[in-house]
């Protein structure tokens, strides 16, 4: 999974949030219909993008929201990764 230093002091082309909630609302009720253990890792990647976004700074309700939306994302991707056969997860289980 590609990771966003949430610590980060500088925007590296960060979309606008209202970008990256549109698609995590799309991500999320695409994961519904079809789960898949790639969608897990995108869907977490995504929270992470709004938590690093510096639009998010002054918005502590909303970070905590999507702070604990991520801890539950990564453990459903984790779960999923220790039930895989070989503990691995390819490129492959993300498409559809």
């Amino acid at each position: 999974m590609k990771s966003v230093d949430l610590d980060a002091s500088h925007n590296e082309a960060l979309p606008d949030v209202a970008l990256i909630q549109t698609a995590l609302c799309y991500l999320m009720t695409r994961y519904t219909l079809r789960p898949c253990s790639g969608l897990n890792f995108t869907i977490a990647h995504h929270l992470q993008m709004l938590l690093a976004h510096p639009d998010m700074a002054g918005r502590p309700e909303r970070r905590k929201v999507y702070y604990e939306l991520l801890e539950h994302w990564r453990n459903i991707a984790l779960r999923q990764q220790a039930a895989s056969p070989d503990g691995v997860l390819s490129w492959q289980t993300a498409l559809h």
